[in-house]
Formats: C-alpha cells, sequence, structure tokens
C-alpha cells in the first residue's frame, strides 16, 4: 500500500490505500490568503477578502483573482514584494526625517535612466509584470503608472515575472518564512494590500473567497485620502458642492464606478456570492457560491 508522503499535499483523499489511482490526482493544497488594503490607514470599515489560491497558480493569475475580488478594474501597474525586515525599518526611519526637498531630489533622481535605484528601498523579492505598459501603451493608466517603476527597482532586489512564479514557489520556501508580503496595485495612488497565509486547504483548480469586509475602494479616488473624503461625503447630511461632484463622479465616471453609492453603511456593503461566480469565470468553472 502506498500513500501520499508529500505533508503539502496531504488532502482528503491522499490517505487512501489506492495510490496508484489516486497520485495522477493528488495535488498541493491550496494556500488560504488573507490580503487587507491599507490595513493601517483604512479601517472604518476595514477592506479585505480571504482568498483559498491554488498552489500552482502563478502570481499573474493571483493578480487577477486579487482585482476581482476587490473590484478593482485593471487600469493600473502592480507588483508582490516580499519585504526585508531591515531594508524596511532602514527605509522607514529615513522617510520620517527626510524634508520636502530632499524627497523631491531624490525622486527626481530615481525617474532618471541612468539610475541605478541604490536609494530606492530594497526587498528580498519583487515579482512584476511581463509588461507593465500593458496593452493601451504608454498613455493608457497603465502605461503612465509605469514611470513610478523606476522608483521601486533597486541593485539589490531580484525580479521575476508574474507569469513566470507559481504561489508554491515562494509560499513554501523556507527562506521566505516569517516574512511580510504585498501586493501593491497602481502605482500612482500606491493602493498596497498585505497578504497574510492563514494556512492549507484541499486542492482545487480554482479561486475561492471565502471571507472579507468593506465595499471595495474607488477606483482613481486619490490615495487613502481621497477614499476617505468620498466616504464622509456619502455620510454628510448636506454634502457641499465639491462632495456632491465626488459622488457623482464615482456613481457615474469611475472606472469602477456603483450607481448606489455608499451612503447608508454601503460602504460596509461586499458581495461573496459575485465575486465567486467572478472567480469561477475567471477559472473557467461552471461553479455558483452563495
Amino acid at each position: 500500500m502506498f500513500n501520499c508522503t508529500y505533508i503539502i499535499c496531504i488532502g482528503s483523499d491522499c490517505q487512501k490505500g489506492d495510490w496508484q489511482s489516486h497520485k495522477r490526482a493528488c495535488k498541493r493544497q491550496n494556500f488560504l490568503l488573507r490580503v487587507q488594503l491599507a490595513p493601517h490607514e483604512i479601517l472604518n470599515p476595514p477592506i479585505s477578502r480571504t482568498l483559498s489560491c491554488p498552489a500552482g497558480a502563478t502570481f499573474l493569475e493571483f493578480h487577477k483573482a486579487l482585482q476581482i475580488a476587490f473590484g478593482w478594474a485593471s487600469t493600473h501597474c502592480y507588483d508582490f514584494k516580499v519585504k526585508d525586515p531591515v531594508a524596511e525599518a532602514e527605509a522607514d526611519a529615513a522617510e520620517r526625517t527626510e524634508d520636502m526637498a530632499s524627497c523631491i531630489a531624490r525622486m527626481t533622481r530615481t525617474m532618471s535612466p541612468g539610475d541605478d535605484g541604490s536609494s530606492n528601498r530594497r526587498y528580498i523579492l519583487r515579482i512584476v509584470d511581463e509588461q507593465p505598459r500593458g496593452p493601451g501603451g504608454f498613455y493608457s493608466g497603465i502605461g503612465v503608472d509605469a514611470m513610478y517603476d523606476r522608483q521601486r527597482k533597486h541593485a539589490q532586489t531580484p525580479q521575476s515575472m508574474s507569469h513566470k512564479v507559481r504561489l508554491h514557489n515562494v509560499f513554501e520556501r523556507d527562506q521566505y518564512q516569517n516574512l511580510l508580503f504585498e501586493y501593491e496595485y497602481d502605482f500612482g495612488d500606491r493602493w498596497c494590500h498585505d497578504i497574510k497565509l492563514l494556512g492549507r486547504r484541499d486542492a482545487t483548480d480554482f479561486f475561492m473567497c471565502t471571507d472579507g469586509e468593506g465595499h471595495g475602494c474607488a477606483e482613481d479616488v486619490g490615495s487613502v485620502d481621497g477614499w476617505q473624503n468620498l466616504k464622509k461625503a456619502h455620510r454628510a447630511t448636506n454634502p457641499t458642492d465639491e462632495q456632491r461632484e465626488k459622488m457623482h463622479w464615482y456613481e457615474t465616471m469611475a472606472s469602477n464606478s456603483d450607481s448606489q453609492g455608499l451612503g447608508g453603511g454601503r460602504d460596509r456593503v461586499w458581495a461573496k456570492g459575485m465575486i465567486n461566480r467572478k472567480l469561477g469565470e475567471f477559472s473557467g468553472q461552471a461553479i455558483s457560491f452563495s
């Protein structure tokens, strides 16, 4: 009798005695990942999604699943990063003491073609899109975003392409254990999502949202401050003209607009069933979840 000997693969069927018939179907277990948008800044309510993710999925596929789960419109650049604790502490300390003139000088320098990025934040690993300017070219939202890519490169940070790296290549590597993972979307507004590995689940060929909270954030709203101001506008009893313009823009013009707005507590509303139907369509699975 033979059984699956790889603890990372063990699922509900892996201890069957019919190993010869089972081994072709044996797969790594899914990763259960909790992803939260700007966790130290967006708190009332927070915006998070927990996804069961196939271990063999690429980071490009993970990016697409996150776009669906958070309601983003896929109009900007993205990357994934494994953070270096030492570099993070050094960079945070430097930014706290940096004056405006020094900040502008540093950003100008990093935008120049000859800069090696040595003054940028260093990461243990950065996973990037193969075509950061996207199909729309330079003048698309993604293309304009690509200008900020130089501010994320560092000579000592290895880079890999998102369509070539699979989730298990990162989340099962000993060297990355107990480190912080981040997904950044839109290099202008800088939407940073913290990623936390909660555990493993039985293997599937599709992504599934198991939990979450908070309405998805508005695209191109102007980072965290813009999102907070938009929520404040929808909560106002007597909104100003500027607030009315913000609400009209979001409800009718934003690339991920919501015609119902965010008033009456709708900033806490999210639709797990709709997310899972879209994730099923993305994965090519004829499935429906409540």
